[in-house]
């Protein structure tokens, strides 16, 4: 076995929730804070809302958090990972964008982080809705909760 593949192997080990999670959202793209400044997309009947979650803490691996996916279901993980190292914070984000052509979609997530910092972040096309944080040691934020988002 390959070292690339024995690495790959103990990933799926450590983290089977995780990689699931994001190998069946076809729909969603895991961004970094950099892919955010493509060129913005404005929302129409054939392109829909671009919804974006974003989970920040100050571990790396982090407890449950749950959303609701592109077609409004909702979505759990057990754990979750945030990859994208924020430099000079010492903190670590991911965010979860999905584009949305529902006329109403729910967009209420939550997290719920190891450390003692927590903060969820929800955009849709780019419009801040909600920002929570917690300071607390094994914090839970819910961002949007409950919210309706819904073209004009």
């Amino acid at each position: 076995m390959t070292a690339h593949f024995a690495h790959r192997a103990h990933l799926a080990r450590r983290f089977p929730p995780v990689l699931l999670a994001l190998s069946l959202l076809p729909l969603a793209l895991i961004t970094t804070p950099g892919a955010a400044s493509a060129a913005p997309v404005t929302p129409s009947a054939t392109t829909g809302d671009r919804i974006a979650v974003t989970f920040v803490s100050d571990r790396r691996d982090n407890g449950p958090s749950t959303w609701f996916d592109a077609a409004g279901r909702p979505r759990s993980q057990a754990q979750t990972v945030l990859m994208q190292p924020l430099a000079d914070a010492g903190l670590w984000t991911a965010t979860l964008t999905l584009v949305v052509r529902a006329p109403a979609h729910q967009i209420t997530a939550a997290f719920t982080t190891t450390g003692t910092f927590a903060r969820c972040v929800v955009a849709v096309n780019d419009e801040i809705l909600d920002t929570q944080t917690s300071l607390s040691p094994g914090g839970r934020v819910a961002c949007a909760e409950p919210g309706r988002v819904s073209r004009k």
